[in-house]
């Protein structure tokens, strides 16, 4: 995907229906939403754009969380259901914030996030593999990462979701 794509998906993102974001028809089955949300992640995660220009990097990190907030209501058929009744209503966004709280990322590398010196060395390591797509190399070196940098909750979490899309990935 080219970088500029990312600032008109971004544009666009409150006109469209959560199925539109994950690229997904309305009576798509929860493979079908898991698998599309696994491909768009990787191709839209904030952590690749990290050497584009601050524009492209702010378009996709709004992309990358409409997508993992699309993900997080159509996944769980709670939620799909309330969302649906929405969309037959005519609108096209559920505050899901009111429903549950799920946590807020911000554009940030994973270098950024370290404290440690040590920890800092890795997580570059970890930011270059996630940019090239090298979800098991992005995770080795970020739980060396966390090794090195005990009680930095934000670098964790960031193991957590990196775990997450690993165990998404096709084998």
């Amino acid at each position: 995907m080219r970088p500029t794509t990312f600032i008109a998906w971004a544009e666009s993102l409150e006109t469209m229906s959560y199925y539109d974001v994950l690229r997904v028809p309305a009576d798509a089955p929860a493979a079908a939403i898991q698998s599309a949300f696994h491909e768009l992640s990787l191709r839209c995660h904030p952590d690749r754009f990290v050497e584009e220009d601050e524009e492209v990097a702010i378009a996709a990190s709004r992309v990358f969380k409409k997508l993992v907030e699309a993900y997080n209501v159509l996944r769980r058929p709670h939620l799909r259901k309330r969302y649906d009744a929405e969309l037959v209503k005519g609108g096209v966004t559920l505050d899901v914030h009111a429903v549950e709280e799920k946590p807020r990322y911000e554009q940030r590398t994973l270098f950024m996030i370290a404290r440690d010196p040590k920890a800092k060395r890795y997580a570059a390591k970890a930011d270059q593999a996630l940019s090239a797509g090298n979800l098991e190399a992005a995770r080795i070196a970020l739980t060396t990462a966390c090794h090195e940098d005990q009680g930095n909750a934000e670098l964790k979490e960031r193991l957590d979701i990196l775990y997450e899309a690993l165990m998404l990935e096709p084998e």
